[in-house]
């Protein structure tokens, strides 16, 4: 356990150093870069987390199953501005094989989606407030079958974590300098978009946590997936 608090402590130090390279070096530029380097870090921190036995490919090919579940889920809904199961799957990721898995799921979810909505500077914005709501849902609910306090989470994971990092992604490219009354302004622009991502991803919790939570664990007790903590 101290060394899975040492490696999720120094990811996240990596990651907000990568974001910070990102704003303030790369200028918003060569985004694919910043990218691929959240991926191999979360990765990386995932594979470090265990401290005996290393994940299995059982583990490997549910983890790719779970981000091709949450790019499909993202594009499906296409037509339905803000209303996407996405970060109802990172959420239940990380609830039943804890907060780096959910962080993976998040992130590359993302950015493989991306490939369908586009590209550009918001990317790792996207990817890293989607991965930090598997990874806080690692951490307070791994295991968890309280479904409405997951409901609230996912509500308000949306508002607060995801609308606060992407919007900064607004702030930082669309504002040469940015006022606090500018930065207002800029998260109450995106404060009805970021409520109806949030409703929609309490509905889809809602939904999809018994019926997905109970397969995966399943698959976890019979191929011996992930201890539980």
């Amino acid at each position: 356990m101290q060394r899975k608090r040492i490696v999720n402590i120094c990811f996240l130090i990596l990651i907000f150093a990568i974001l910070w390279y990102g704003i303030f070096i790369l200028k918003g530029e060569d985004y694919y870069l910043i990218s691929m380097a959240i991926i191999i870090i979360s990765l990386l921190a995932f594979l470090l987390s265990f401290e005996k036995t290393r994940p299995n490919a059982a583990m490997l090919t549910v983890i790719a199953s779970l981000c091709a579940l949450g790019t499909v889920a993202r594009i499906a809904f296409f037509f339905l501005p803000q209303v996407k199961p996405i970060a109802a799957i990172v959420i239940i990721a990380g609830c039943v094989f804890g907060s780096e898995v959910g962080f993976v799921t998040g992130a590359v979810s993302a950015f493989v989606s991306n490939f369908y909505f586009g590209q550009g500077a918001w990317t790792p914005f996207q990817m890293f407030a989607l991965g930090m709501i598997g990874f806080f849902a690692g951490i307070f609910f791994r295991n968890s079958r309280n479904r409405i306090a997951i409901m609230i989470y996912g509500f308000f994971s949306i508002i607060i974590i995801y609308g606060g990092v992407v919007d900064i992604n607004t702030i930082f490219y669309a504002v040469e300098k940015p006022t606090w009354s500018e930065v207002a302004a800029i998260y109450m622009t995106g404060l009805p978009l970021n409520i109806t991502f949030g409703i929609s991803t309490a509905a889809f919790l809602f939904l999809l946590y018994r019926p997905i939570m109970s397969r995966l664990e399943r698959m976890n007790k019979k191929y011996r997936l992930i201890d539980k903590e």
